[in-house]
This record gives structure tokens, sequence and C-alpha cells, in this order.
């Protein structure tokens, strides 16, 4: 089933071969198979539906449409998953505290410190980047036509689409990619920051400079927390846009913010460390300045909401982060207490799980949901939202009970037990019609069965 396996061997009883895109296509994949797939999983999703409310999941399709904003913000964890430590004061006192029409949990994502777009890429569409060669970029190697996303599900229910991100917009190649999800508009930081201030930082590489450049230019604008976009100026222009959008349609926005990016190893004059470590056997400085900017997005997190609290119109706001850090690996050895290169299965999916939130300025039931991957994500947000789902997002809903959690690591059970993708087990035959139906959407475009992960127009 997986490329992590060699080529040819044994799976659930088929055999894998590879396709031209360098994917692995499922053994007797066709088309009719992926939509027999989908619709047996649309009729068990029904079936399912009022287990998922005892156990916290929500109810769909009512006919409401609120506002929408997903929000990835860059490099956000909670450490503490790995192993509890102590700080001189909480990094992330708001989330951890809010309880009220809330959802929140930890996320398990497909990457560790890095490849920020495949961790979007598994949010928007509900594939996981499990089935692609290890290592890859889904935006620079797959999307190469119109895929079917949260993006195009939303836009076929009327609302406006949107993606922010305060850095360079070719990176990633998210120019090309993101029309193709289904956004109409695209901001990056060319969009409000002069070019020839962005063409003497990246010549000059000097951020003092580029901070004096900037405030001179926009001196009612506090952009920066080091040499990026502060989550809370990145907040300013979210709820900027909010009050400038098109009242005629539901708002919906994704934002993949860049204050938290790597590296670490450096202070900068704009920015005060907060946080440190008080338990731990020495001194990790990246450590110490990657907790003291979490606590920075936990204060603009609760600024955001703040704001959208005195909002009437109904919004739900979706945040989770795209990955943990790449910090001291003698810090995260510390917190295992063991090396890096000894984790058991479970550890290692440790360190790809982040916080996520879902948080609504009205009435919806809380719940806490620590088994869920990055893929099953914006079903959540549909059913939480009470929006139609795709086909194949009921069918997603329904993986969901037996796999809450798959990704590059492996693969994690409802009843908690844990797996890697180079042994089989008795959830083969689920994770190979799962593939067949990333591979039918992503892969083999031309063959796609729209009604599998469209919504009927009419919805």
């Amino acid at each position: 089933l997986h490329l992590r396996r060699q080529r040819g061997q044994q799976h659930g009883g088929q055999r894998c071969g590879i396709c031209r895109d360098g994917q692995e296509k499922p053994s007797d994949y066709s088309v009719e198979a992926a939509k027999d797939i989908a619709e047996k999983y649309e009729e068990k999703f029904a079936n399912e539906d009022s287990d998922k409310k005892k156990k916290g999941r929500l109810e769909t399709a009512d006919g409401t449409k609120p506002n929408v904003i997903g929000i990835m913000n860059e490099a956000f964890s909670d450490l503490s998953v790995i192993n509890e430590f102590s700080t001189n004061e909480d990094y992330m006192p708001f989330i951890h505290s809010l309880t009220e029409n809330t959802i929140k949990g930890y996320l398990s994502m497909p990457v560790f410190g890095a490849g920020t777009s495949n961790s979007e890429f598994e949010f928007l569409s509900g594939d996981s980047i499990s089935f692609l060669p290890t290592g890859c970029n889904v935006y620079q190697s797959y999307v190469k036509d119109s895929i079917p996303s949260l993006v195009s599900t939303l836009g076929s229910l009327g609302y406006s689409k949107t993606a922010f991100h305060p850095y360079y917009g070719d990176g990633w190649n998210r120019r090309n990619v993101y029309p193709l999800l289904g956004f109409d508009n695209y901001i990056s930081i060319e969009d409000f920051v002069d070019q020839d201030i962005l063409d003497t930082y990246k010549q000059n590489n000097d951020v003092t400079q580029y901070e004096t450049l900037l405030k001179e230019r926009y001196p009612d604008r506090d952009m920066l927390l080091r040499r990026f976009v502060s989550d809370s100026y990145d907040y300013s222009m979210v709820e900027n846009m909010f009050e400038n959008r098109d009242t005629s349609k539901p708002f919906f926005l994704f934002n993949v913010t860049m204050q938290n990016h790597g590296g670490y190893a450096m202070s900068y004059t704009n920015f005060t460390q907060e946080i440190y470590v008080t338990n731990m056997s020495t001194v990790y400085p990246k450590a110490n300045r990657y907790l003291s900017l979490v606590k920075r997005s936990d204060d603009a997190f609760r600024e955001l909401t703040e704001y959208f609290s005195q909002v009437t119109e109904p919004t739900i706001i979706c945040m989770f982060g795209d990955h943990l850090p790449s910090i001291e690996d003698e810090f995260y050895e510390e917190l295992f207490g063991t090396s890096l290169d000894n984790l058991t299965t479970e550890q290692q999916q440790l360190r790809y799980m982040t916080p996520f939130v879902i948080w609504a300025n009205y009435d919806i039931p809380e719940a806490t949901l620590n088994q869920i991957s990055a893929n099953y994500l914006s079903t959540l947000v549909l059913q939480t939202a009470k929006l139609p789902l795709t086909q194949y997002n009921k069918y997603l809903a329904s993986l969901y009970q037996k796999l809450p959690i798959i990704n590059t690591v492996g693969y994690v059970d409802s009843d908690n037990n844990y797996y890697t993708h180079s042994e089989s087990s008795k959830y083969d035959d689920l994770l190979y019609q799962y593939h067949c139906l990333v591979y039918n959407s992503l892969i083999d475009r031309n063959n796609r069965d729209s009604s599998v992960f469209f919504l009927n127009q009419n919805q």
C-alpha cells in the first residue's frame, strides 16, 4: 500500500505499482471502485451519525452559513504534549483556558520542523500525504490542475474565497496552487509592503534596516516581531479584510501566519523574551525564545477572538499549528528521556502533534479531541458549521471513527493502538480504500469522479 514498503511487496493480498507521477497506484484501482467506496461510506456515515453525537461529534447541514476563518499558525505547538515541564509563567494561558463554544485538542500533522505547505494541503483537501513519496512536496509536485478542497466546497455554498499569507507570495508555489484549490484572491506581503523595501531587505538581509524602512514608510503600522510579520498585525489585517468584505456572501478566509518561523538562535531588539524553562538540566536558548513567541501568538489569538466576540454575524475560527519547531535536539531528548534515535512509535507521534482550536462566537457544543489528524480537520469544521458535506467528507467522517490518526509516522486506531506503515494490520483494507480515493482525487485527475468530491450545486 505505502511507498515506505518495498515496491511490489504484498499488502492485504494486493500488489502495488508506481504511477508516472511517482505516486504509488493502488492495485486493482479503478474509478468505479473509488466511487463504490465513497458511496458505501456515505451510508455508513448516516448509520453512525448518532454515535458521533454521543462522542462529541457534531450534526450536519441545517442551512446556516456562518463565516469561516481558517488559520494555520506557523510552527505553533504546545511542547508539553511530549512531557510536562515548568516555565516561569504559562506560555499559552488563553488557549489553555478556552472552554466555552470551543472544540480543541491536539492535531497530528504530516511533517516535523518544516514542510508547511504539506500541512495546509492535508487540511484543505482531506487527503493524506502518507500515500506519497517520502519527502515530497505536494504543492510543487502534484497540484497541476484543479483539485477538490474545503475551498471548492465553500465556494459551492456561495462563500467568498481568500487566502492570506504575510510573506512572499511565490513560496511553496502558492501563486499557482491557490487558484487550483479554488481561491479567488491571494494576499501576500507584496500586496501591503512596497516592493522597493522588500527588494532592499532581500539584497541586504539587514533586519534593522528593514524595520527602519517599514516604520518610515508606514509610521502607523507596527508590523514586525523579529523579522517576520507578527500574529498581532496579521490578525489586524484579517479583521480589516472582514470589515471590507463583500457582505452579499458569507466570508471565508484561509490565513497562513509567519511570526514563529525558524530559526530561533538570534536575539532581536524588537522581541523581548518573556518565557523561560525552569526545570531542565541546562538552558536551551532556542526553546526559550520559541516559547516566548508562542506566548505572543496566544496573546494575539485572544485579541482576535475578542474582536469577533463583538461581531453579530455567526463566525467560526479554526486555528492550528503546522508543525513543531526545529529547536535543540537535546531539549526534545530531555523531554522524552531518551535519544531521538530510540523513540517508540507512540513517542514519534508526539513529535507531530500541534494544538488546534475551533472557536465560535455563538453556541456550539464543546469538545476535547486529542486524537485527530490534519486530513480530518476541514471535515470537522464543516460539521461544526452545520454545512453540507461532500461524499468524500462523509467518507472521512466515517473513517475517523476507526482510524482517528493517519499521518506520515503511521496510524492510530480508536482503541489507541499505534501502527507504522511498514507493518500489516487488520486495517489494511481501510487504508487501501482511502488510498484509492486520494489517488482518484489527486493523481487520476482526468478520471476523477466529481460526484464524490464536489457538492451538488443545488445544496
